[in-house]
């Protein structure tokens, strides 16, 4: 190998954040296309009412691949830097950059005055910003999706946003959720506010069905670092379909997973125990392998 061939320090790269990130979009995304922008702004969304507190927010798609995401009420302190991520501080564990990167422009609005808003292109601004911690009661971030990153073709599809973030309310209770969309002449605006959770989505599935729902039951679990919610009834099951959704982390899994199946396994267990405590096995001849199966 020529001394010109060998790979050394100096053939490596360094670059900016939102360099890596546009170089790589799928990595972050999963998918360059609607499900992967979705999905990340599902996730940033979680993670924002997480570390601000915000209880109200709204969602704006427009012409041209424009969107706003505006959080009111916010009871915590937020990071003055939270769409880049800083080199010396990896602590923004915020998905923004990620939108940032992939935005042809993104400006950020605190309440607070023009002192403190930010303007950035593909990712950079020509300003510095820090992890300085920033008191307001709202937060609008304006952007528009970057082509070249998108391609072409790519336009908003209102249908499938809205039926996503609709589901995608159900796993935040007591969030007041305002999603709007302008296209042309057309405008629509719709609010989602289920102080239920789940039980309010399984409430839709009893309406559905032909059966009689036998029992419904609703269960809450929090802890310090972990929190599990569970909402499910029993149908007939010869008039009807049985309905599962599973989540993990705000995030649907379409392929269940092995945390439907421990509650698969714990709830045969516990309706086996109840026939068997009543004698009612052989009455209904019904078993665990039966119940599992059906």
């Amino acid at each position: 190998m020529s001394d010109k061939d060998k790979y050394t320090e100096e053939n490596i790269q360094s670059l900016e954040f939102n360099d890596h990130i546009r170089k790589r979009p799928g990595m972050y995304l999963g998918q360059v296309n609607h499900k992967g922008f979705i999905d990340t702004l599902k996730k940033f969304i979680t993670q924002f009412i997480n570390v601000s507190g915000s209880n109200t927010i709204e969602i704006l798609f427009k012409d041209d691949n424009e969107g706003e995401i505006t959080f009111t009420n916010i009871k915590k302190p937020i990071r003055q830097d939270i769409a880049i991520l800083n080199k010396d501080d990896s602590h923004n564990t915020l998905d923004l950059p990620i939108l940032n990167s992939l935005s042809k422009n993104m400006n950020i609005n605190f309440d607070l005055g023009t002192e403190l808003n930010q303007s950035y292109v593909i990712g950079k601004s020509q300003e510095e910003y820090s992890n300085t911690l920033v008191t307001c009661n709202q937060l609008k971030i304006e952007y528009r999706l970057d082509n070249e990153i998108w391609g072409q073709e790519f336009k908003w599809n209102s249908n499938y946003l809205s039926y996503e973030l609709r589901e995608f309310c159900y796993l935040n209770p007591s969030i007041k959720f305002e999603i709007s969309e302008i296209q042309g002449q057309y405008s629509n605006t719709n609010t989602y506010q289920y102080n239920n959770g789940l039980s309010d989505r399984l409430e839709i599935e009893i309406l559905n069905a032909i059966g009689t729902c036998y029992f419904k039951h609703h269960i809450l679990f929090k802890s310090k670092n972990f929190e599990l919610e569970v909402a499910f009834a029993f149908r007939q099951y010869s008039v009807d379909q049985n309905f599962i959704r599973t989540y993990v982390n705000n995030e649907i899994t379409p392929e269940n997973g092995s945390h439907l199946d421990g509650l698969l396994k714990g709830i045969t267990y516990g309706v086996m125990k109840y026939f068997q405590a009543h004698n009612l096995v052989n009455d209904y001849k019904i078993s665990e392998k039966g119940m599992t199966e059906g």
